[in-house]
């Protein structure tokens, strides 16, 4: 959804205050994955969750946040990361649309904070592609599990927030079911080759050797600008002898490598 629908859907009065039980129990799930201030909010309508900074411009000079403030009345911390929910289709409520949105939802943020950070843009397919292992992860411990979060729909949404970077272009129907229509997309050797020739940067890190607690960054949600800071540390110690770690020529898009 462009920032400019965003808008036009807050303008609608097409999006409230996400303060029912299910929105909150997705905010707390959200959060032990992506160790983020969140702020939840439903969108009417069928669609896939979207994720924005509080200071994402939906017109020059205008973020989000403040939008949020004036329109709804809501507080907005700096640093908070606002997630839409669409009420309708395969992502509204209940155990498996919530997984599946949880699932795209953090795809998002796991994007967002890489291409925020300062990773040299040869390395960003390499950490996107720990940070997903991280997150899955995190889907099988036990608080997760008591939070009634659905780990193949997770998956599936996991994939599906991650479809539209790793595809490298428009991909046939089989190719797509291939690769991103199966919970545990991650783990196969489809994967590690599509990523190889998207991106000859890409080192097929070991899944198994990946950091069990790369995303546990700290004792609970922070602002998006120190979680992202904290999470490129991390990533840095663990990329970091397996590569240049030069930071990014400035001016540089780190979608170019994303896309």
């Amino acid at each position: 959804m462009r920032t400019e629908s965003v808008l036009r859907c807050i303008w609608q009065g097409d999006v409230r205050a996400g303060d029912c039980t299910s929105a909150r129990g997705f905010a707390r799930a959200f959060q032990e994955i992506v160790q983020v201030r969140t702020l939840p909010l439903r969108l009417a309508g069928e669609g896939t969750p979207l994720v924005m900074a509080e200071d994402a411009e939906l017109m020059p000079g205008l973020p989000l946040g403040d939008v949020l403030a004036e329109e709804l009345g809501l507080d907005v911390p700096y640093g908070t990361l606002v997630v839409l929910l669409p009420e309708a289709g395969p992502c509204a409520a209940g155990r498996t649309g919530l997984s599946r949105a949880l699932g795209m939802a953090v795809a998002e943020a796991l994007l967002l904070a890489v291409m925020r950070s300062g990773l040299p843009v040869d390395r960003q397919t390499d950490a996107l592609y720990l940070c997903a292992h991280a997150a899955a992860r995190i889907t099988a411990t036990a608080t997760l599990h008591r939070r009634g979060v659905d780990r193949p729909a997770f998956g599936l949404g996991l994939a599906a927030g991650l479809a539209a970077f790793w595809r490298g272009g428009p991909a046939s129907p089989v190719d797509e079911a291939r690769l991103f229509a199966r919970p545990d997309f991650l783990w196969t050797a489809e994967l590690t080759e599509h990523l190889s020739r998207l991106d000859p940067a890409f080192t097929a890190p070991d899944p198994a050797r990946i950091p069990t607690g790369l995303l546990r960054v700290g004792d609970g949600p922070a602002g998006l600008p120190l979680w992202v800071n904290r999470v490129e540390m991390a990533l840095r110690r663990e990329l970091g002898a397996t590569g240049d770690m030069t930071p990014s020529v400035p001016g540089l898009s780190s979608r170019f490598n994303l896309q």
